[in-house]
């Protein structure tokens, strides 16, 4: 059963709001009482990681502003973030959840601080809305897929964080209005994904803790009225047939399949391998043997496991995504897992496209600078268990200025994007080519050695000084300087060869332009 329907089903039984939370807040205490393991972790988590990216954030300050007097109430700001997230993990120390008010009270200030702060900094940095605006995409995800919610205002930061933004990008910043939309889209996009993914995060863990406490409400009552072991098989078959939400009964320490209710049969079993007789153990189910082996391990030394998102695997042989939560329980005075699921491959779709988006340059559909360090950081981890060479390009459109200025930014806008294409039509499908600037292209190029990188550039130099950019009414010729580079052996990183690169490609502007130059 997909999570949108499980939510349409509970939406009339269960104390729940719009937003996933509970309507009262005595039920909300309850919950965070129950889960606060799991709770208190998050919390101390973003205190901790927050706090300490924001406050090492205050280095580039220093690197923009200089000793600007600004500087110093910037850096009185960045204090004031620090002291929301030590209080933040303070609270999520404690042994037991405080309460409710309180504790929401103090996530809802480290938000509003932490973006409150990014929107003083947006004015007093200045420059073009691209700069600030992955930094904005950025937290807005942070905001909806690492902080806990614990509070209606919460869900409301980010659309407020959104208009401000905006507001800002107009009318401080002067973006133009193709800019502004584009960047508007982006936030819009990832404030509706989050907020879906946030609140039906909400509900499925809610719903979870309430049907774990009935689940043992009603067999402690059960096993309590009831001396013999059958009454114990009753009353689970009775949960399991009146439970939406997929229930499995496992013995340990074996793993073999005791009993499933129908939606877990509709999830895991389409086949109906149980139904007709088959022995069927949990580690089947599994798509990673690895996988299984540690949430069993954990499973026997602490007596529960999650919620967790783990890949599992149907009977039909589908993989499927899955938040499981599990406990140890007496079945028939045997040792048994009893264990809840609930499919989120909706909400991972939500999440590997918003990771999509924080990758991608807008204008040509390329990597932008993250995605192409990004990309950089995984193809040196691989190369460096083959000891293949890697080379990397900087390109810069030459002059590209007198084209924005001739012939206006939405004839530059398109010559990029035929620029870009031109490009790609000279690389290996191995390759990954980026936008890191304005005007300024990056390739990597696994695989490769310093003569064949040298070949490339030279291929992609003359296709695109013979291919005329039809832009709209407007011929524009241009060319390229190419800058070359090759990563060393015992660079762990992209960052050394790519300065390389870039010293090569100034040297190529400084001899004339249109032309290749690398540097060792």
């Amino acid at each position: 059963m997909s999570p949108d329907s499980l939510i349409a089903q509970e939406q009339a039984r269960t104390p729940l709001g719009r937003n996933g939370l509970f309507l009262h807040v005595e039920d909300e205490q309850a919950f965070l009482r129950g889960e606060w393991e799991y709770i208190g972790a998050r919390l101390r988590i973003l205190g901790l990681w927050g706090s300490v990216a924001f406050v090492l954030a205050a280095y580039t300050d220093f690197s923009v502003l200089g000793s600007k007097p600004v500087l110093f109430g910037i850096l009185a700001l960045r204090l004031i973030v620090l002291a929301f997230g030590i209080r933040l993990i303070l609270l999520g120390q404690r042994a037991e959840a405080a309460e409710h008010g309180r504790m929401a009270r103090a996530l809802l200030a480290f938000e509003v601080s932490v973006l409150g702060v990014f929107l003083v900094l947006v004015p007093a940095y200045g420059g073009a809305v691209d700069y600030h605006v992955i930094t904005a995409l950025l937290l807005t995800i942070a905001l909806y897929a690492y902080a806990p919610a614990l509070s209606a205002g919460s869900l409301l930061v980010g659309p407020i964080f959104t208009m401000i933004f905006l507001l800002e990008a107009v009318f401080v910043l002067h973006a133009p209005p193709q800019v502004t939309s584009i960047v508007g889209i982006l936030l819009v996009f990832a404030n509706f994904a989050g907020w879906q993914v946030a609140t039906q995060l909400n509900r499925i863990q809610r719903m979870n803790w309430m049907d774990r406490n009935r689940l043992r409400r009603e067999v402690a009552e059960r096993l309590a009225a009831e001396k013999r072991a059958l009454a114990g098989e009753d009353n689970l078959r009775r949960l399991f047939d009146t439970t939406p939400v997929p229930m499995v009964l496992s013995q340990q320490p074996s793993g073999r399949v005791l009993r499933y209710n129908q939606a877990a049969e509709n999830l895991l079993d389409p086949a109906g391998k149980v139904r007709a007789g088959d022995v069927l153990f949990s580690a089947e189910f599994f798509a990673d043997p690895a996988e299984f082996a540690r949430q069993r391990e954990q499973l026997l030394r602490d007596s529960r496991v999650g919620p967790v998102d783990v890949h599992l695997k149907t009977t039909d042989g589908r993989v499927v995504d899955v938040m499981l939560s599990s406990a140890v329980m007496q079945f028939h005075g045997e040792p048994a897992t009893i264990a809840s699921l609930v499919e989120i491959t909706a909400r991972k779709r939500y999440e590997h496209e918003l990771r999509r988006l924080t990758q991608t340059d807008p204008l040509t559909g390329l990597l932008n600078r993250r995605g192409f360090f990004a990309q950089a950081s995984k193809l040196i981890k691989d190369l460096q268990t083959s000891s293949a060479a890697m080379a990397v390009l900087l390109m810069d459109v030459d002059h590209f200025k007198r084209v924005n200025d001739a012939h206006g930014h939405a004839v530059g806008d398109e010559a990029l994007r035929q620029i870009g294409a031109v490009i790609q039509t000279q690389l290996r499908d191995a390759d990954a080519l980026a936008r890191v600037g304005g005007e300024e292209f990056a390739c990597l190029l696994p695989g490769t050695s310093q003569q064949q990188a040298m070949d490339v550039a030279e291929r992609i130099r003359t296709a695109v000084g013979m291919q005329s950019m039809h832009c709209a009414d407007v011929c524009v010729e241009v060319s390229l300087s190419i800058g070359v580079s090759v990563v060393a052996d015992h660079e762990p990183r992209i960052d050394e060869a790519l300065n390389r690169a870039d010293r090569a490609m100034y040297v190529a502007k400084r001899g004339g332009r249109n032309r290749v130059h690398i540097m060792v």
